[in-house]
């Protein structure tokens, strides 16, 4: 999994439903330091966060890791 392409992935979904990290870190049980390292591509989400996200973005988890 390429941490920098998911990052990207998850700050263009972040910025099309128009939440801030926080919202996306509070409605994800974490911080939004965590939300930032993510869209930073300095890691990438924990396997059991996968279908959280792929449900708050509408996406597929294939869409998420590919």
């Amino acid at each position: 999994m390429d941490c920098g392409k998911v990052g990207a992935l998850l700050l263009r979904l972040r910025k099309e439903k128009s939440l801030t990290q926080k919202q996306v870190a509070e409605r994800l049980n974490l911080s939004d330091k965590t939300i930032s390292k993510w869209e930073r591509g300095l890691g990438c989400p924990d396997v059991n966060v996968l279908d959280e996200l792929s449900n708050l973005f509408e996406v597929n988890i294939e869409g998420i890791l590919q």
